[in-house]
């Protein structure tokens, strides 16, 4: 098992995690580090150690792309391979030390019957921002006795119920300016599209704007902002953010009249995966989503990021913008317009 090279900041959020669960006595912990900086090789590292200190380790994740990530990232960085509990595959008879696991499986009755609740002695939850929700919490509640870590580049939840009602301590926090500074992530250049978007017919529903709303109100737009990018965005490769699964294929159709190579995803897509290699190989320069591209999918050479998706918050803007934030050969800046 090769020791993993941590970055400097990585090996302090590493050694606040286990001082929280070790000296302080606080046994639900939670990290914040924004998107690109390598939360999953911090989390891959402290699954590590715990197994070194004869723990079983459960990962859990609410998608089937941030299981495989994690699977992966753990192998490379540790040499540590996993067991997984989801559909059909099980852990329990495996002797692998660390469980990846998606909460959709394990949330069941029957299947979290088969532990033993003290089975688990650390939990890592990718995406932290997630387990407030009931089927979290249910599995949480089972392995209670488990020291936990919520891992997030999100601290503010949307629905602003706030995650201190289940963590009991922030052990590190490094922010996006300071990551910038410091040279890990690319520097943003912010450009203000010049319109007069009216908002005073979108409604709000659970502390955001309502997506169909916003759909309806930014519609009259459409062709004006395709106009905007053809000043801006040709030569780099754009991510574009909208309100509704319509309004981003139309917006598509549009940008392909003005000569662009633009392609959507959303989810429902069949060939999304393709779609997404086809866009890392440059046969697209321009993606158009539907608020599917928010978390666990990178693509580091995307250096213009384009937000058609009003938000109040905080965190889900975060979530775009650091789609464009990484480090890629050949890009000096990332290009937002807003």
């Amino acid at each position: 098992m090769g020791a993993l090279a941590l970055r400097p900041y990585q090996q302090e959020a590493r050694d606040a995690i286990f001082r929280e669960w070790d000296e302080e006595g606080r046994s639900k912990t939670l990290l914040v580090l924004p998107t690109g900086t390598g939360k999953t090789i911090v989390f891959a590292s402290v699954a590590e150690q715990c197994v070194r200190n004869g723990s079983r380790v459960l990962i859990l994740a609410h998608r089937g792309e941030l299981l495989d990530q994690a699977q992966d990232k753990l192998y490379k960085a540790t040499g540590l391979r996993c067991a997984v509990e989801k559909a059909e595959e099980s852990s329990l008879d495996s002797w692998f030390r660390v469980t990846v696991g998606s909460v959709q499986t394990l949330m069941r009755e029957t299947r979290l019957s088969r532990f033993a609740p003290d089975y688990f002695g650390h939990i890592i939850i990718d995406e932290a921002h997630h387990c407030l929700s009931d089927s979290y919490q249910r599995i949480l509640e089972y392995f209670s006795g488990a020291k936990v870590l919520g891992v997030t580049a999100t601290p503010d939840r949307g629905d602003m119920r706030n995650l201190g009602q289940y963590f009991e301590s922030l052990a590190y926090e490094y922010t996006l300016p300071k990551a910038i500074r410091d040279g890990y992530l690319c520097p943003i250049k912010a450009q203000t599209i010049p319109l007069q978007l009216d908002l005073s017919g979108v409604g709000v529903q659970s502390g955001d704007f309502k997506a169909g709303d916003l759909g309806t109100a930014l519609d009259p737009y459409l062709e004006q902002i395709a106009d905007e990018m053809t000043n801006y965005c040709h030569g780099r490769k754009t991510v574009v953010f909208l309100p509704l699964v319509k309004t981003s294929q139309k917006f598509r159709d549009i940008l392909l009249s003005r000569g662009f190579l633009a392609a959507e995803v959303n989810g429902e897509s069949q060939d999304r995966a393709d779609v997404l290699k086809d866009f890392e190989a440059g046969k697209y320069n321009v993606l158009c989503n539907s608020m599917l591209l928010t978390e666990g999918w990178d693509c580091p050479s995307v250096d213009c990021i384009i937000v058609l998706r009003p938000t109040k918050i905080r965190s889900l803007y975060a979530q775009m913008v650091g789609r464009g934030t990484r480090l890629c050969a050949g890009k000096d800046h990332l290009l937002l317009l807003d």
